[in-house]
């Protein structure tokens, strides 16, 4: 707690305590954490582990007990007000079907207590609240960090690598593009630092489906080749992997996806609660808009949104673009009021009253049922009632963003160049301008950020320069690499010169902990257990994992097991078995039946499907079915699966129908393919029906009986009842008969990118080129983000000539579309307008940018 004496403030955070002093003689020292003593102290013992309230250093680190957190600071949505209803400020929660407990749902994995979960979804799905109520319900006693900000993120990280290892601590990351990013960034290295073996702790957030599809989409450059053949990857290749540090963090992540709207049992439960609470009646009675979205007032965003004047809509406009085109920070109210007029028309912008923009803010920030406004004033200070800038309404953001929006005007790119100060902000609109070939308009931010000191920015403009003829200003930025000591700088100068491997080596011998991770990471495997041995810190249990999982990489099993074995021992979080799992394979393949039978007895699934496949092979099947049918039914899969596929192998037909019988989908399908290979196809049929809706996969397998069976019509049945993997089967059906309308209507199911390829060779094939133009467009805007579907678009515009449509792609940001315009431009001979396209871009209104 913060305490006043002698004119001096300890133990106090800015913004986190205040006192009102009428005046100050002399110096004001606000001083850091080496200005007091006690906050250097190391972290006692018990410091996560220990009872009751916590003490100053927990609240400076901002930890409150789960049960203590408020949802609305969490990031739930503050619901609609209702008149005349005076009961919790909460609509009860109305359970999901991702909830499950499970394993893979929701409140099996929060219970777990360890890992990193993510729930995706659009805005006001409810992502946000099912995350509370299940971190509420699973671990109320535990701690819980909610991180305003990436430097708090990085100060919490530092933490947990040089202090006790935390335990019993979620780590609350509600809308994780808000945390990745900029030198502060969440990295996977981070996350692996705070799920090191040892901890115990639970990261959940939650994402857009845009960004994710975005994220996870490879790009689609080859990468260029490093030392002996390796791949080459850094952070952000010269060939344009934006999201590569993204993705990375993202492949260690539990994936739950927030469907938009309630599934029939979920709209059965919320019936049911609605009794009590007016609001979910009012929202259950909705039709235009899902129960969530109706909560959080979403209806009334939209109409203050449509209804907005001239000015109002401007100011909406300009703030909606910068949300859209990837800036995180708050709007600054300057930029708004510069960047409106190219929002106008000459005769709006000549009726203009003086307080137009006054006006404007004013309906734009007015909140909507007292839930939420258009736009929301935000504050990154103390100061009270002055805020920084603005923020949109997140379900703003996404409705707008349905339909493809024009490129922005000339006055909104100037707008965000003279007022951003944001580094990462500044970074993200000059590359999202560069993406729609608006190189005039990014250059300038790029610019800005770099003399903010960012050396990716710095790079990226310097590519730019060059890429345009300015030699001069190639230069600049070149020297400014040079004369940048941060670590970013030495890889962005590696960046521009091209790839160089012996380089990136001496980098990481001078101790660039980026190029130490590069060589470890992507350079041959003798090169990245030197790296990671020269400076091993015996304590560092993730870089003994790597240099056991190298190991095995080289056939070195004999020195991977002792490493393994020290950090099975080491390791004091039950829940995480990602060392037991290498170490159980490791002694399958170099077979140790007796250290997996003791692993076995200390209850590893792992331990058990290893064995049990070891025996196999060796000849013991009956012993290895033995062994599995003690843990069948117990929760492994893999375990259910090894079962099954064992007793198939042996012909035990009667035992996997008696095990299909009690719910196991395993055992179901092999059953399924004894019965089919014994001439007996409707009898698994049968056998499936019973069990399809266990797992998808059963689904399937029954659906491609019935396919082949001649049985169309429960097939149909089964289609138009939800049965995703039913409609799949039957659309290809549809496509063989050339029944495309119907086979597009069943694709719409959820059919797999494999079907949505074969529609569209189809539909070429048959001649009808629009149609598949239309059927892409579809999959790509409802893919939002997903680069992959953008670039098979532009593949199909440029194979048909279609060289308007791919500059709609160019304004959307397709990279693919752009260089797919240039080669068919190419192809016409019209090399000159190729070549002036690929040099200087357009102008912001999409005319051929004029030479310089």
């Amino acid at each position: 707690m913060a305490e006043y004496s002698g004119g001096r403030i300890t133990h106090s955070a800015v913004g986190g305590d205040s006192y009102q002093i009428g005046r100050v003689d002399g110096d004001l020292v606000l001083g850091g954490p080496s200005a007091d003593p006690a906050r250097r102290a190391p972290l006692p013992a018990d410091f996560w582990t220990a009872p009751g309230p916590g003490g100053p250093a927990h609240r400076r680190l901002g930890l409150v007990r789960v049960r203590d957190a408020d949802p609305v600071r969490l990031g739930v949505h503050r619901p609609i007000r209702v008149p005349g209803h005076t009961g919790p400020a909460m609509p009860p929660y109305v359970p999901r079907d991702l909830d499950a407990g499970e394993p893979g749902g929701l409140r099996a994995l929060v219970r777990a207590g360890h890992g990193f979960v993510l729930l995706v979804g659009g805005s006001c799905a409810g992502k946000t609240r099912s995350l509370y109520e299940a971190v509420a319900a699973e671990l109320p006693d535990w701690w819980l960090a909610h991180p305003a900000d990436r430097a708090q993120l990085t100060a919490l990280t530092a933490v947990a690598a040089d202090g006790p290892p935390p335990r019993h601590l979620v780590i609350w990351l509600d809308e994780l593009q808000h945390h990745v990013g900029g030198p502060d960034g969440l990295t996977a290295g981070a996350v692996r630092t705070l799920l090191a073996p040892g901890c115990r702790v639970l990261l959940v957030a939650t994402l857009w489906p845009h960004h994710h599809g975005a994220w996870t989409t490879p790009p689609t450059a080859p990468r260029p080749t490093g030392h002996d053949g390796a791949a080459g990857q850094a952070a952000e290749p010269a060939g344009g992997d934006r999201f590569a540090r993204e993705r990375d963090l993202l492949k260690l992540a539990e994936v739950i996806t927030v469907g938009p709207a309630f599934s029939v049992a979920e709209r059965t439960r919320a019936e049911q609660a609605a009794g009590g609470d007016p609001r979910l009646r009012i929202a259950l009675d909705s039709a235009d808009f899902g129960l969530t979205q109706v909560i959080a007032a979403a209806p009334q965003l939209v109409h203050r949104w449509e209804a907005a004047d001239p000015y109002a809509r401007a100011v909406l406009g300009a703030a909606v673009d910068a949300a859209v085109l990837g800036a995180r920070g708050a709007v600054p109210a300057a930029l708004l009021r510069a960047a409106a007029p190219g929002y106008c028309g000459p005769a709006e912008r000549g009726a203009a009253r003086p307080d137009w923009f006054e006006q404007a803010l004013g309906y734009a920030t007015r909140p909507q049922l007292g839930a939420t406004a258009p736009l929301i004033p935000v504050t990154e200070g103390a100061r009270m009632g002055e805020p920084d800038g603005y923020r949109v309404a997140d379900y703003l953001v996404q409705h707008t963003g349905r339909e493809p929006r024009p490129v922005p005007p000339q006055a909104f790119w100037e707008a965000c160049a003279a007022h951003l100060t944001d580094l990462a902000d500044l970074r993200a609109l000059g590359s999202a301008a560069v993406a729609r070939q608006r190189l005039s308009a990014g250059l300038p931010l790029l610019r800005r950020a770099a003399d903010g000191g960012s050396a990716w920015a710095a790079r990226e403009a310097a590519e730019l320069y060059r890429r345009t003829g300015d030699t001069e200003g190639y230069r600049v930025m070149e020297r400014r690499l040079a004369a940048d000591t941060g670590k970013d700088a030495r890889i962005n100068e590696l960046l521009l010169a091209g790839w160089d491997f012996e380089q990136i080596f001496d980098l990481a011998e001078a101790g660039n902990d980026y190029a130490r991770w590069h060589l470890i990471e992507y350079g041959n495997p003798q090169l990245a257990l030197a790296v990671l041995v020269e400076d091993l810190d015996p304590d560092d249990l993730y870089a003994w994992s790597r240099i056991a999982q190298l190991l095995q990489d080289e056939d070195e099993d004999e020195r991977a097991l002792p490493i393994l074995e020290m950090l099975l021992e080491r390791s004091h979080d039950e829940d995480d078995d990602t060392v037991v799992m290498s170490l159980c394979e490791l002694l399958k393949r170099t077979g140790r039946i007796d250290r997996l039978y003791e692993l076995v007895d200390e209850g590893w699934f792992c331990a058990v499907c290893n064995l049990a496949e070891l025996l196999d092979e060796q000849g013991r099947t009956k012993e290895a079915v033995g062994l599995l049918r003690e843990f069948a039914g117990q929760g492994s899969p893999d375990t259910d699966w090894m079962l099954a596929h064992l007793l198939a192998k042996r012909g035990k037909g009667k035992e996997l129908r008696a095990r299909a019988a009690a719910g196991d989908p395993h055992a179901a399908s092999e059953a399924a393919k004894l019965l089919v290979g014994r001439g007996r196809a409707d009898e698994a049929i049968e056998l499936l029906a019973a069990q399809a809706g266990t797992a998808p996969f059963v689904a399937h397998q029954l659906a491609e009986l019935l396919a082949a069976h001649g049985r169309e019509p429960e097939l149909r049945t089964r289609a138009d009842a939800g049965d995703a993997q039913a409609a799949e089967v039957l659309a290809r059906l549809m496509l063989d008969r050339g029944e495309f309308h119907e086979a597009i209507r069943l694709d719409g199911q959820g059919g797999r990118p494999s079907l949505a390829h074969e529609v569209v060779a189809a539909l070429e094939a048959a001649g009808e080129v629009d149609r598949a133009i239309g059927y892409l467009t579809e999959r790509t805007r409802a893919a939002a983000g997903d680069r992959y579907w953008g670039s098979a678009l532009a593949d199909l515009l440029a194979r048909h000539g279609r060289a308007d449509e791919l500059r709609e792609l160019i304004d959307r940001g397709s990279q693919p579309a752009a260089d797919r315009l240039h080669t068919l431009l190419t192809e016409r001979g019209r090399a000159e307008e190729a070549a002036a396209l690929r040099r200087y871009g357009l102008t912001a209104d999409g005319r051929p940018e004029a030479g310089r």
